[in-house]
């Protein structure tokens, strides 16, 4: 676990910029506070902080190359480094220490931008070559990656707080920012950070930055449609092969650290635990949910019994975390800093909880994020009104969020979010002669990894990291979803069941009653004490008249949320009343720590 940052163009005066760039270290070091290292001249500061957990290598890195300096910061892990060591080798390069950083280096010197095509992994980085700096992020953003250009010169983090350390970079929020907040959050449009001056580095995309010629960015990857040429029994096996091998790579850990899993009882926790061997298992619940639980048609079962079954089949050191409503609610504002903008509320705010508890016994922990982005198991993929609804389908009611507008904010609310479905819809690469549900089913793929999968990746590694845990995602192999982007809609559904292919795929590894146990998502509590919590603080915000909130959130909409006993969700499967309530909390308090300032 690391964090960058770095300063290009400071006016030449590198004595006025130390104390911008200490001001940066500081908040950087919230990512990693074990070591921290900075290369500073007359044109750059690059700084670097990490755990000393993992073999990712020192930062600032340096290298020569004939006349030619080169610096290096890195945040992330490369799962295919070994290869690319010895391939690096037989080109004359040598390694002191075999960090992925090293490999990083050194495979951008050896072949230069077009390295990020061998690259594996999840990673963000800067290289300065003397007279640019390039950066990229890896194909699906695992690594978060953020930057601001101004008249100061160029600036980059990996979190949004560094950057608003840096006094040149204000916390500006325009209309567009409200409606990102609003009608899209807490998803946001690709390369959109909310913030006016500051934007994200779009998953599969490098950029190159010089005071001569300014910013250049271009994408390195993307999905392509092709021909699905492979049977049935071929597909799963091939998906069998990738999975395995994803795993494979991703379970080693350094010498005397020990390898935790995220284990719900679901197929994908389920999958991921039992190929990887893992030894230390952690699942979360909380406190009144044994008496509260309702079944739904989204969340139809607890997961306790699943969570039982697996346990004895592995015999697995089982910690089963219990969070309690107080303690949930306290958790909204640590985890609204830690993403850096509100987020998934209490479910955010329930991973970093859960994270915290687990960085107690193990540095690092594989999780089965992304199966159901790229197998196809959500409800919008089963449901036909869902899967064709021309709009995001995870936040179907433009006319519910633009309730909550203040009235003096004038947008166009349905063209507003119309836009962003429809460019990224137009992004699918399809096939002439795709039949419409093959074309549908790429254009919610698209949806999926661009969209919904981001606002996970954001979660999972802000969390983690706040907590001082590096939480992997072996489904999230490049290689897997560039197969699967092709592999026809009637093979995923195999069974007419979601993720039926995945399940065929490892059949005969798991229980029965796992491998074809119905989805349910992350948990939530169903505890009313949790709502009682939530009601009250939001009370107290709409108490108080110079409360921020109120300059974009219209305060009757809020009044009548605490009325509000419908299931409508805000988000998703899991952001209902109670965490559309604690959303709006956190909305409030990232105005007030930042000192938002809105310009409509």
């Amino acid at each position: 676990m690391s964090g960058i940052a770095g300063l290009v163009g400071y006016g030449g005066s590198a004595l006025a910029a130390v104390p911008v760039c200490e001001a940066m270290l500081t908040s950087l070091k919230k990512r990693g506070s074990n070591e921290h290292g900075t290369f500073m001249s007359q044109e750059i500061c690059l700084l670097h902080v990490r755990t000393s957990v993992h073999n990712a290598g020192r930062g600032p890195l340096r290298a020569v190359m004939g006349q030619r300096a080169y610096v290096l910061v890195y945040d992330g892990e490369l799962y295919n480094k070994d290869e690319l060591i010895k391939e690096l080798r037989t080109l004359g390069y040598r390694f002191n220490e075999n960090s992925d950083a090293e490999v990083v280096l050194q495979g951008y010197m050896a072949w230069g931008e077009p390295c990020l095509e061998r690259f594996w992994g999840m990673y963000a980085f800067a290289i300065w070559d003397g007279e640019h700096l390039f950066m990229a992020r890896d194909r699906l953003g695992l690594k978060p990656f953020y930057y601001s250009v101004g008249k100061f010169g160029f600036a980059f983090a990996s979190d949004i707080n560094t950057l608003l350390s840096h006094p040149s970079i204000q916390p500006i929020v325009d209309t567009e920012g409200v409606a990102e907040l609003l009608l899209l959050g807490p998803g946001r449009t690709p390369g959109n950070a909310v913030f006016r001056d500051i934007q994200e580095l779009k998953p599969a995309h490098w950029a190159s930055y010089s005071q001569v010629n300014g910013l250049k960015t271009d994408k390195y990857w993307q999905l392509k449609a092709r021909p699905h040429r492979d049977s049935f029994e071929e597909t799963v096996a091939n998906i069998r092969t990738i999975i395995i091998d994803s795993i494979s790579r991703q379970s080693t850990v350094p010498q005397n650290a020990r390898l935790g899993c995220f284990l719900s009882g679901g197929l994908d926790s389920s999958i991921i635990a039992t190929l990887s061997n893992c030894k230390e298992t952690f699942s979360v619940n909380y406190y009144g949910n044994d008496k509260h639980f309702n079944p739904t048609d989204t969340q139809p079962d607890d997961d306790s019994s699943f969570i039982k079954t697996m346990v004895s089949s592995l015999r697995t050191n089982h910690q089963n975390i219990l969070l309690g409503s107080d303690e949930l609610a306290d958790a909204l504002i640590p985890a609204m800093q830690a993403r850096g903008l509100p987020g998934m509320a209490d479910v955010d705010a329930a991973l970093l909880l859960f994270c915290q508890y687990v960085k107690e016994s193990v540095p690092i922990a594989l999780s089965g994020d992304g199966a159901d982005e790229i197998f196809g198991g959500y409800p919008w993929y089963q449901n036909k009104e869902r899967l064709y609804a021309e709009t995001f389908p995870w936040a179907q009611s433009i006319d519910y969020r633009s309730r909550f507008l203040s009235p003096h904010i004038k947008l166009d609310t349905e063209a507003f979010v119309n836009s962003r479905y429809k460019n990224t819809i137009a992004q699918a690469d399809t096939l002439y002669d795709d039949e419409p549900i093959e074309k549908r089913i790429r254009q919610m793929y698209h949806l999926n990894l661009y969209w919904f999968l981001q606002t996970l990746n954001t979660r999972s590694e802000a969390m983690g990291t706040a907590a001082g845990l590096t939480v992997r995602s072996p489904f999230l192999d490049h290689r897997l979803v560039e197969y699967l982007y092709n592999v026809p809609w009637v093979h995923k559904n195999y069974k007419d069941r979601e993720k039926g292919l995945l399940r065929e795929a490892l059949n005969g590894k798991l229980p029965q009653s796992i491998l074809w146990r119905k989805k349910s998502p992350f948990p939530k509590t169903h505890n009313p004490a949790y709502m009682n919590r939530v009601s009250d603080m939001l009370k107290g915000v709409l108490q108080n008249k110079s409360a921020p909130i109120f300059a974009m959130v219209h305060k009757e909409a809020l009044q009548n949320l605490l009325k509000d006993e419908s299931h409508q969700s805000w988000y998703g499967q899991l952001m209902g009343v109670p965490q559309t309530i604690a959303y709006f909390l956190q909305v409030n308090a990232w105005m007030e720590t930042n000192n938002v300032r809105l310009l409509l």
